[in-house]
């Protein structure tokens, strides 16, 4: 629910834009930039608002996690300082806005076709929240029932990115109105997270590096000396960002509900702006 408000939020404000856009269009009645789009190559830059999310798929019971098969002198000491909670609920919680900044090389295919480099740097952070159920440590009624049902013991974990993103793609444009071409876009992404993860790392292992496959829906607004555009770009994360690689035999080992999550993948949804 959280991720589909966002959804409408951000696609409000693309749709409060697009309409920002047409009106400002229309002041005009002449064809502005009748000839940009014949150019087979043109650059610019953009800036976006971004928002990113995980979807993770974690272990019924924490012990399921190989670690746990490799060394059982592990195990005994998660049972020293978790009491027996072997189950964790994990979500993303809140979302938090980020900022984008890049540049942009279009190339012409065609008369509907672009190809699409746009180089940039992404920054935004993430917050875990660990929910485990601590009722069965407060005591049970005489019908064995649970004398504060619900209670829970949540544990927050801050999960900050900086991302180099190199996405690649192609835009096909409807036919232009006027001063509005309307455009739907398809491609990948690579992104590398340069941001130092020494405190996130002692809960969970990250890799840096993400893939991602990309959608996207646009309005080209042609200005007399640019061309503007607003664009909702959703960012589908292919690869498994957890590393099952902790040592359970360091002096410091991760939490035992660090070991929780099985399979880690980032979503990034993204409202930019575009000045060509």
């Amino acid at each position: 629910m959280r991720v589909r408000g966002r959804l409408i939020l951000l696609g409000m404000l693309l749709l409060f834009s697009g309409v920002t856009n047409s009106l400002l269009a229309q002041l005009t009645k002449d064809e502005n930039l009748s000839r940009f789009d014949d150019r087979v190559l043109h650059f610019g830059f953009l800036l976006g608002i971004n928002t990113m999310d995980y979807r993770m798929v974690h272990y019924p019971d924490v012990r399921q996690n190989p670690v746990f098969f490799e060394n059982d002198a592990l195990a005994a000491e998660g049972e020293k300082y978790y009491n027996g909670i072997h189950s964790y609920r994990v979500e993303t919680y809140p979302l938090k806005p980020g900022f984008t900044v890049g540049g942009v090389v279009n190339l012409r295919l065609n008369r509907v076709i672009d190809f699409r480099c746009t180089p940039g740097m992404s920054l935004g952070s993430r917050q875990f929240m660990f929910t485990e159920n601590i009722d069965q440590f407060m005591g049970k009624t005489e019908t064995n029932n649970a004398l504060y049902p619900g209670l829970t013991k949540e544990r927050y974990l801050t999960t900050p990115s900086a991302y180099i993103d190199f996405p690649i793609g192609f835009r096909y444009k409807g036919f232009r109105d006027g001063n509005l071409r309307p455009y739907i876009y398809g491609g990948m992404a690579y992104r590398r997270d340069l941001e130092s993860k020494r405190i996130s790392e002692t809960v969970v292992h990250l890799n840096r590096n993400g893939y991602y496959a990309e959608v996207a829906f646009g309005l080209d607004t042609y200005f007399p000396f640019f061309r503007f555009t607003s664009e909702f770009k959703f960012s589908y994360g292919l690869n498994n960002l957890i590393r099952h690689d902790a040592d359970p035999t360091s002096i410091t080992p991760l939490p035992y509900y660090g070991y929780v999550l099985e399979k880690l993948n980032s979503n990034i949804f993204t409202l930019i702006f575009y000045f060509e």
